[in-house]
């Protein structure tokens, strides 16, 4: 996954030392990705859309776990509504997180971001819903919480 983050990056003329901007819950904040060169003469190796879809859930994966202290518990099967199944240890309790994740090769989030907040609304059995969508083009990243509770837990 780092790889493919790496030359979802790379292709957009980044180099490791980049500066992203997060949005985390309406909060910007900026920060700066570092990762291991990539050699660009093996990209078309790779399926274009893996690149930015797997690229960005490495982005994301460390995001969360930076700035939430989210841990991945697994997975989440296919058409369950989001990609990773989390757990919130914060003050002694155990949350499970839903994490939809996508991402943008070049162009704007916020479509996106409105498509994966209300994917994830619709995940059951967790105490959490949330999407997250990484930009390319202009590396940033974008995390908030799905705001329509579907399902109890």
């Amino acid at each position: 996954m780092v790889e493919l983050a790496t030359l979802a990056l790379e292709r957009n003329a980044h180099t490791s030392g980049a500066r992203v901007s997060l949005v985390l819950e309406q909060v910007l904040s900026s920060g700066v990705l570092l990762w291991p060169a990539a050699d660009l003469s093996k990209i078309d190796l790779y399926d274009h859309n893996r690149i930015t879809e797997d690229g960005a859930e490495a982005v994301a994966l460390v995001l969360v776990h930076r700035h939430r202290e989210w841990r991945v518990v697994r997975r989440i099967q296919h058409g369950e509504h989001a990609d990773w199944l989390l757990e919130d240890c914060q003050g002694g309790v155990h949350e499970r997180v839903a994490l939809e994740v996508s991402g943008v090769d070049r162009g704007a989030t916020n479509s996106r971001l409105t498509e994966k907040l209300i994917q994830v609304a619709k995940m059951m059995n967790v105490h959490q819903r949330w999407a997250c969508v990484v930009g390319f083009e202009e590396p940033t990243a974008v995390l908030r919480p799905a705001e329509e509770q579907l399902h109890g837990y």
